[in-house]
């Protein structure tokens, strides 16, 4: 069998030629943001999340985290030592990888995505 050629960025595929005939003879990356990423308009940035459910730049981590996710990461963490407090906060789900902690009007969302083990 012939080595598998990306149509959109020239390098060689892995994928099975089952899913490289899928995507059109591309990465499955290259296959979305040639054809799913802004549905052609142009209009969304490669490096934001376009809202179809596994769009890789979805999942791409600041570039640093912010003074604000840096308290949120402390606040969840103080959260999840005394759940019972009086004090604790309101947790709201919203769908199976998603929530929101609430207490004295500041709200977190939290969002779980698994990471592929290879990316771990």
């Amino acid at each position: 069998m012939d080595e598998q050629v990306c149509r959109r960025c020239s390098r060689p595929v892995s994928a099975p030629a089952r899913d490289y005939e899928i995507f059109e003879q591309m990465h499955y990356v290259c296959f979305h943001y040639e054809f799913e990423h802004d549905m052609g308009s142009g209009a969304t940035d490669v490096d934001s999340d376009c809202g179809i459910p596994g769009c890789p730049s979805g999942l791409m981590p600041p570039v640093s985290p912010s003074s604000d996710a840096q308290q949120a990461l402390r606040d969840i963490t103080e959260a999840l030592r005394d759940p019972y407090s009086p004090d604790a906060w309101r947790v709201e789900p919203h769908g199976p990888a998603e929530l929101t902690m609430i207490r004295h009007g500041r709200s977190i969302r939290v969002i779980v995505a698994d990471v592929p083990p290879e990316q771990s």
